[in-house]
């Protein structure tokens, strides 16, 4: 028994030391796997990202000035002259976009009180989207104790816009920005610099956004100087290229017309970006292709696309009138509506299109009473593009409903009975008026209207035409949309003399490109040194997160792509 109480107190002495040992131990937390190929001693390289962006920046001014040190960096780049910043070219509203990865069709910040902008067809009380900036995804993240630094002159914008920086700096002017980042790479250890630079918009503002201005060229080689003192300064840290792994990212936040910006016109909109890196291959991206957005969704859901108010304009009333779109749609279903300009099928006045399990098209068009126009036309419903055309015509004293599937006339109906077809419906694009029937998820392109009746070789001729404006009845076309911008939150009327008469889109849409491309449209031809790829500010984002092996949530719903991606062969050491 008193070996069995020795045994006892043994065995439990032994236990408190074994806790009292756990417990004084210091816990670390377990590193990331890393395998060693034999005689391999060096670790993975860390990741760091140094982003210059130049206000003012015309993409295509700067490409004709062919700066030093920019035209230096291409040979060891990623770069394309043909992007866009954004729809609203403010400094505001780009610089939103830049830092948060979302457009500003969604995040809707237009001035420098950097408060959102509610829109005239905005639901009244709906809440207020928030759309941090891209430092708040890292300070939630594991990689929390990044060293973040953000040097602008621009004292609103570092407070307002990335409260989350670790390091913010409010600097005089450019020389300052430069000086102040030039301090901490020499000195400091940063693992994402954002560097803001004005002088050029500021330049451009005073005369104008042209390489011919003096003035404007002059700051433009200024900042050029600053970024070669830069690269110099990276180039000279003892981890560069070899523990430090730096992804140099120069781009403009939008360019200028006359001598202002703001606006969407493509001198305001259009946006260079050069991603540097010491193993890049160089490669210029082109814009090409076809950049759309698919019509899909009911309800709550839907993504489609309105004119909130046309002025009547679009109402083919007792007018002739010719309406003409591209379409491409995989889904065969039973009757859903996908363009129209009727409030509620059978009900209200207006017209309407319409598919049934067999992948035609027909039409409602609805006046004194209604004509539901049915007859069997070629499948359209079948993920080609097709064009789809009709126009109300007056002919021998009677008014006719004339349909078109491609360059081909398919039938005509008289709807002399229907008289005056108006409606105040927007017109719209996807899911609207029989909102008893499903959706169908469509694509359009080039849409048409023209305030006469073509003939049928003149509806021929808009089949494959590469340019609207050499078309004969170019002089009566009101309205039209190509519906390939690529970005924003609108399809701009690119009609003559059209103005505040774009589609507005609806729902959580997004721009993509598709490999099929309209006829209209000449595909990409490959060039040894170029290809295709249609970027935007959004990319930037998403380009810096993914340099930075930064886990990117979908919640977050950032806009931009990795298409850094399949270039990987080039970076990422096996």
């Amino acid at each position: 028994m008193k070996r069995d109480k020795q045994l006892t107190r043994l065995l439990v002495a032994s236990i408190g030391v074994m806790i009292l040992l756990f417990a004084s131990c210091k816990r670390y937390v377990d590193p990331p796997l890393y395998f060693e190929e034999p005689g391999d001693t060096t670790r993975p390289a860390s990741r760091k990202v140094l982003l210059i962006a130049i206000d003012g920046a015309a993409a295509g001014e700067y490409k004709k000035m062919g700066l030093p040190v920019l035209q230096n960096m291409l040979s060891k780049s990623k770069y394309t002259w043909e992007g866009v910043s954004d729809e609203v070219s403010t400094d505001a509203a780009t610089w939103k976009t830049l830092m948060s990865g979302v457009s500003y069709s969604r995040h809707k910040i237009k001035d420098s009180s950097f408060i959102y902008t509610q829109g005239i067809n905005d639901p009244q009380h709906s809440s207020v989207p928030n759309y941090p900036s891209i430092f708040s995804y890292i300070l939630s993240s594991p990689k929390s104790d990044m060293r973040t630094t953000v040097i602008s002159s621009w004292r609103t914008m570092v407070e307002k816009l990335v409260p989350e920086v670790q390091d913010p700096v409010v600097a005089a002017d450019d020389v300052a920005v430069k000086d102040s980042a030039l301090k901490r790479i020499k000195t400091g250890n940063p693992d994402f610099m954002v560097l803001q630079f004005n002088s050029v918009a500021i330049a451009g503002k005073a005369g104008a956004f042209l390489a011919d201005n003096t003035l404007y060229k002059d700051a433009a080689v200024k900042v050029d100087a600053y970024i070669g003192e830069l690269l110099t300064a990276l180039k000279a840290r003892p981890g560069y290229d070899k523990s430090e792994e730096w992804l140099v990212i120069v781009t403009s936040t939008h360019g200028g017309i006359g001598n202002s910006y703001g606006g969407p016109s493509s001198a305001e909109v259009n946006a260079f970006s050069v991603f540097y890196h010491e193993k890049f291959k160089p490669l210029e991206f082109v814009r090409s292709g076809f950049s759309g957005v698919a019509m899909k969704g009911t309800g709550s859901s839907v993504i489609r696309a309105r004119i909130p108010d046309d002025g009547g304009l679009y109402n083919p009333g007792s007018a002739q009138q010719t309406i003409s779109v591209k379409m491409k749609s995989p889904t065969k279903t039973q009757y859903p509506h996908f363009f129209s300009k009727m409030d509620k099928f059978a009900s209200t006045t207006g017209w309407s299109l319409f598919t049934n399990s067999s992948g035609i098209w027909c039409i409602s068009v609805i006046g004194s009473g209604e004509s539901r126009i049915q007859g069997t036309t070629p499948v359209v419903f079948d993920d080609k593009w097709h064009t789809v055309t009709f126009k109300f015509m007056d002919s021998a004293s009677k008014r006719w409903l004339v349909r078109y599937t491609d360059d081909k006339r398919i039938d005509h109906t008289d709807i002399t009975a229907r008289g005056s077809v108006t409606s105040t419906s927007p017109l719209t694009m996807g899911w609207a008026t029989d909102q008893g029937m499903g959706a169908v998820t469509v694509s359009f392109a080039d849409c048409m209207i023209f305030n006469t009746a073509l003939s049928d070789a003149e509806v021929a001729a808009l089949q494959c035409s590469k340019d609207i404006t050499q078309h004969p009845r170019y002089a009566n076309l009101i309205g039209y949309w190509p519906c390939s911008d690529g970005f924003g939150g609108r399809f701009l009327n690119k009609a003559p003399g059209a103005v505040n008469k774009d589609f507005v889109l609806q729902g959580a849409f997004t721009w993509d490109n598709y490999a099929e491309v309209p006829c209209s449209i000449t595909p990409f031809q490959p060039v040894a040194g170029k290809s295709a790829l249609f970027m935007k500010s959004v990319d930037v984002t998403v380009t810096s997160l993914y340099w930075l092996k930064m886990n990117i949530l979908p919640v977050w719903g950032l806009e931009g792509s990795k298409w850094l991606e399949p270039y990987e062969q080039e970076f990422v050491k096996l």
